[in-house]
């Protein structure tokens, strides 16, 4: 992965689709996932990771498994592991590739 620059233009688009996504999934225990706002913000790529990575850096947040759509095999747990430790996986990796 190189380095990731935030882009003006994608952050008004991360935060209406993140605010649309947890709108819709505030109350679900399941099926978060299966959602079109969360949908967009993978397909987002690249653009969205800095904007995660803040989120990321606010607390544990479920937004850390757009990651790992948006770069497959990056990371691999092998069977369960708990939100908080795969948040700090995730926030080592991005704090060395997004540039604020």
């Amino acid at each position: 992965m190189s380095s990731i620059r935030t882009n003006p233009a994608a952050s008004a688009q991360f935060a209406e689709l993140l605010n649309g996504w947890n709108r819709e999934t505030a109350y679900l225990s399941v099926g978060n996932f299966n959602n079109k706002y969360f949908d967009e913000i993978v397909l987002m790529k690249e653009d969205a990771v800095p904007y995660i990575y803040e989120e990321l850096k606010k607390g544990p947040t479920l937004l850390v498994h757009a990651l790992d759509r948006i770069y497959p095999g990056k990371v691999q747990c092998d069977g369960y592991v708990p939100l908080t430790t795969i948040c700090n996986v995730w926030l080592n990796i991005l704090s060395k590739i997004v540039e604020p």
